[in-house]
């Protein structure tokens, strides 16, 4: 209990650590808050690791702690997602759904080519590569509801799903830190420049007193604990909708309602003149990313038989966020863009409002979530498919 209470703790107070620092030195400065909270979140990981290793840390206290993390991360982002929303300019979005829908369509066809193509380089070393290919796509164009969604409907034992899981989790770390950090920069140099549909400042993440200006002062505080209680309220009321029609949460459902109540709220003039709202989504966004990062469990990596999963899934990941750029670049999709999509389809919504903060530019937020939801729903479909004709192929 102790040390669920002090990680907890510590997951509020490292970003504004993170912020205060990064104020402080240029150095640091020029990381970025959020690089610099996966950082951390490594950092405690390992940490974790070693405490596992020696005995420190096991039985229920380990348990304890697995479970602080994923609620953590279970809870921040879908509150975070209406307080980076409630800023946004909706009038301009019609101009954005054209490189939307091609940086959508592009990353689908990507991941189905890379994962095809994987499993014909790794079948010989992977049993059931037919129904692990089928999950890979499932998890790479929708996320980890449809990766557990797969694995009933192609009953993948639960040994290899762990491995999977595990490998999908480190693997996909490394392309986050690829793309927050070189990753960005050329992307930016080989795909077209992103256009502001909007006027003044509204690309960037932030304005007015400056960023994180409400940790500072007594107004600033007031308006944070106003955003977060309309962001509260979208939220329950979201989840209320999916318990009505649904008996539990549908996570696919809940990100749709959130997003959806978070656009008509952005449009009443009192949410309208809230300050600060991205901001403060965007410390949620920092807990999330040390609270995801302190999730790898290196203890999965000493499986001999982990080595040509994780192969297959750093090959389908790379794989794919290469050809799915090559593609934008064929179809004139912007940088942002793509990086967003390539997000929303690889990592899952919940992610794009990290991606959204690294690169600076709070426009695509929405067009990202957007993505991500259409991936949601289709992933399951490709998954089932690509399982189903590579079983019958290899």
């Amino acid at each position: 209990m102790l040390l669920s209470i002090f990680f907890l703790l510590l997951y509020i107070a490292t970003p504004a650590l993170i912020l205060l620092l990064c104020k402080k030195f240029k150095p640091i400065q020029k990381i970025g808050e959020v690089l610099m909270a996966y950082f951390v979140g490594v950092f405690l990981a390992v940490a974790i690791w070693i405490f596992i290793q020696s005995g420190l840390l096991e039985g229920e206290r380990l348990a304890s702690l697995r479970k602080l993390q994923s609620t953590v991360c279970d809870l921040v982002i879908p509150f975070a997602i209406p307080l980076m929303l409630f800023s946004s300019d909706f009038r301009h979005l019609r101009r954005q759904l054209g490189g939307a829908s091609r940086a959508l369509l592009t990353g689908l066809v990507a991941v189905v080519c890379m994962t095809i193509t994987g499993a014909l380089i790794f079948h010989s070393h992977i049993p059931d590569m037919g129904k692990i290919a089928g999950l890979v796509t499932g998890v790479e164009t929708g996320g980890t509801p449809n990766m557990v969604a797969l694995q009933f409907a192609l009953r993948i034992p639960e040994n290899t799903f762990m491995q999977l899981q595990a490998s999908d989790m480190l693997v996909c770390f490394f392309y986050l830190l690829f793309l927050f950090s070189v990753g960005k920069v050329l992307l930016r140099k080989f795909l077209p420049k992103y256009k502001s549909p909007a006027e003044g400042n509204a690309a960037g993440v932030s304005a007015g007193e400056g960023a994180y200006y409400f940790m500072r002062s007594r107004h600033g505080l007031l308006q944070m604990l106003k955003s977060l209680g309309v962001s509260i309220a979208v939220v329950l009321l979201s989840i209320g909708a999916s318990m009505l029609l649904f008996g539990e949460i549908k996570v696919p459902f809940l990100m749709l309602a959130i997003t959806t109540l978070s656009i008509v709220a952005s449009f009443a003039k009192p949410v309208q003149n809230l300050r600060y709202s991205f901001d403060v989504g965007m410390f949620l966004v920092l807990i999330f990313n040390i609270a995801i990062a302190s999730m790898v469990d290196f203890t999965q990596f000493f499986n001999a038989e982990i080595y040509y999963i994780a192969g297959y899934v750093f090959f389908c990941v790379f794989g794919s966020l290469t050809l799915h750029a090559v593609l934008c670049k064929l179809f004139k999709v912007d940088a942002d863009t793509f990086m967003v999509a390539s997000v929303a389809l690889i990592n899952s919504p919940p992610f794009v409002p990290a991606v959204a903060a690294a690169i600076g530019n709070r426009q695509v937020v929405l067009v990202g979530i957007t993505i991500g939801i259409v991936g949601y729903a289709v992933g399951n479909y490709l998954g089932f498919i690509v399982a189903e004709v590579l079983s019958r192929a290899l």
